[in-house]
């Protein structure tokens, strides 16, 4: 199964704002525009509703704005109008609705909306599950640079769904991901030169991009950054942060973490496993 990070929706079905506006004279000037019809105030204010920036935070008042954006056309309120039906926030969930906003906004080459209908083809979400389709999407948005649409032909590529297994190609699209600052990529790509796979094994470069990843909250990435440390595969051995990567695992919900800094922990001093706790504490 294709990993997803924690924070997915919030990482790859990206609600774009169009302008940044914070004072009292600029928000009366957006909701004057924005009722005048101005479709890019419209999905401006929708966005400051969503996030509750400047105004009292209301989903529903988002949707009802990005709609009328996004029914004059503009790309980026499409995108985040087929967000709010494939979440169910502001309007009822609906993934066919989802689909349909998302493909106009695709249709003007809006690399977010054409990842998000790949998501939905790959997951079959109000679609029946296609890969062709799913890879045909995703390639279309990494080819304009879409971090998460990268990482996911480099996943088509590395379990060969659609396409022919290629190491080598899904190593080169997990690190134009992974150089993006994608965690899931730089997990994937530390994964690639642990194993050999697609490039020479390399531990030093595995632990490169695993605790890139870690720092960008990957928990698995955590996980084996902890296992490097206890075992000294790269950086040389050492409990302490070891034990302290196990722990910020454990604290980010992983029950694996947990039980190996119970086990490391179980052969530490006193003083060992107190300095591990502050250096998790201030992760």
């Amino acid at each position: 199964m294709k990993k997803i990070i924690s924070v997915v929706f919030a990482i790859f079905f990206v609600l774009s704002a169009i302008s940044a506006q914070t004072s009292t004279s600029d928000l009366t000037l957006l909701m004057a525009n924005a009722q005048a019809g101005d479709p890019k105030a419209q999905n401006s204010l929708g966005v400051k509703y969503y996030n509750g920036e400047d105004v009292a935070q209301s989903y529903e008042n988002a949707a009802q704005w990005f709609e009328k954006a996004a029914q004059q056309g503009n790309a980026t309120a499409q995108n985040n109008l087929g967000y709010m039906y494939e979440m169910g926030k502001g309007v009822l969930q609906d993934y066919a609705s989802a689909l349909r906003w998302y493909r106009m906004a695709a249709e003007q080459g809006h690399a977010s909306a054409q990842s998000n209908i790949g998501w939905l083809f790959e997951n079959g979400l109000g679609v029946e599950k296609n890969y062709d389709e799913a890879f045909k999407w995703y390639r279309a948005a990494a080819d304009q640079g879409n971090s998460y649409a990268q990482y996911s032909v480099g996943w088509f590529y590395d379990k060969g769904w659609s396409i022919s297994e290629n190491n080598q190609e899904a190593v080169r699209w997990y690190r134009l991901a992974a150089d993006q600052g994608l965690a899931d990529a730089q997990y994937m790509l530390g994964v690639m030169y642990e194993n050999g796979d697609g490039v020479e094994n390399d531990y030093d470069e595995a632990f490169h991009w695993f605790t890139e990843a870690a720092y960008g909250e990957n928990v698995d990435a955590m996980l084996a950054v902890g296992f490097y440390y206890e075992y000294g595969m790269s950086p040389g051995e050492d409990p302490v942060q070891a034990l302290a990567w196990y722990m910020i695992a454990s604290n980010y919900g992983s029950e694996d973490g947990a039980k190996y800094a119970a086990d490391l922990s179980s052969n530490m001093s006193e003083e060992e496993i107190a300095e591990a706790t502050s250096l998790a504490d201030s992760f």
